[in-house]
């Protein structure tokens, strides 16, 4: 049985732990309301402007000759996946229980079904777990990478991935770009989701459901809802189509990487606060545990010294 003071040292070290977990759990709990509510600001503008995307470009799906000057001309044309983009989104930091592992991991099983099926995943990296864990464990080509900025998310972050997925998509090294995230629900759970930006219609939903299988819900085709009947009106570009389609493809994906960045910090400060408040729990378990056996220990050491001294009391008789 450890000595005394081998456990008094013990209780003090597991009480200054618990300390800091508690006071990440307050400012995670701080935090994530906050980023709770950028998320339900952000998501109705995302959603209308995904609604305009969508339409023009099956407007412009049957105008191909007035966008010959466009820079985004390729959308409009079927294209074999060979090649997909994928961005993957984690964090900066750790100490948010299995969030990164978790995001990660499902990472790592695309990349190595999309080879096995004959596809070349090259991904765009958010976040320095990602990025070490990539680094370390992938064999495929890096897009890019960002980091410190996943706690707070910007626009101009949003612009700077979106710039390097669309001058890879328009060169032809990619063919689809799609994102790898995390999608906030509650304050105590999100889902690892899989959303395609480029093309429209994009091929990724072929596999998605055999690779993720975990994955409680995959993000639906923009365009599935046209299937249902739908009276829409007649749409005039200004200046002239080509602008517009080029003015509106960084826009969409700018934004549509901008709110999956928010969901994907309001589901990392959710999972930090469920870690720190586990943490904190055991923390106290570990303290009545070990105070428990910090008594046992001193009755013990009480009762040992009081058979001694009567022992030696009646060795004197």
């Amino acid at each position: 049985m450890p000595n005394l003071k081998d456990i008094r040292r013990r209780i003090r070290s597991v009480k200054s732990t618990q300390k800091i977990t508690q006071a990440m759990r307050m400012v995670a709990a701080a935090k994530v309301k906050r980023a709770e509510n950028r998320v339900k600001a952000a998501r109705p503008y995302s959603w209308a402007l995904q609604d305009v995307f969508t339409d023009v470009y099956n407007a412009l799906k049957d105008h191909v000759k007035s966008l010959e000057g466009s820079r985004y001309i390729e959308l409009l044309y079927p294209r074999k996946v060979k090649t997909v983009g994928i961005v993957v989104i984690s964090s900066d930091r750790g100490l948010c229980g299995a969030y990164n592992s978790a995001i990660i991991r499902k990472g790592l099983q695309l990349e190595k079904a999309l080879v096995e099926k004959g596809i070349t995943p090259k991904f765009y990296l958010v976040g320095s777990k990602a990025i070490t864990a990539f680094k370390r464990y992938s064999k495929a080509e890096s897009l890019g990478k960002i980091s410190n900025m996943t706690a707070a998310p910007s626009i101009q972050d949003a612009d700077t991935i979106a710039e390097t997925l669309v001058k890879a998509f328009t060169s032809g090294e990619i063919d689809s770009i799609e994102v790898l995230s995390t999608h906030f629900k509650s304050m105590v759970s999100f889902n690892i989701e899989m959303t395609p930006l480029i093309p429209v219609k994009g091929q990724i939903k072929e596999y998605t459901q055999e690779i993720l299988p975990e994955a409680s819900h995959v993000s639906e085709d923009i365009t599935a809802h046209e299937d249902a009947p739908k009276i829409r009106p007649e749409l005039q570009l200004e200046p002239d189509a080509s602008q517009t389609l080029d003015q509106l493809v960084p826009m969409y994906l700018s934004n549509s990487l901008y709110i999956l960045l928010l969901e994907a910090a309001a589901s990392e400060l959710a999972s930090r606060m469920t870690a720190m408040t586990n943490a904190t729990n055991n923390a106290s378990d570990m303290i009545d545990r070990l105070s428990i056996q910090y008594n046992k220990a001193r009755q013990a050491s009480i009762t040992q010294e009081i058979l001694e001294v009567v022992g030696g009391a009646e060795a004197i008789q």
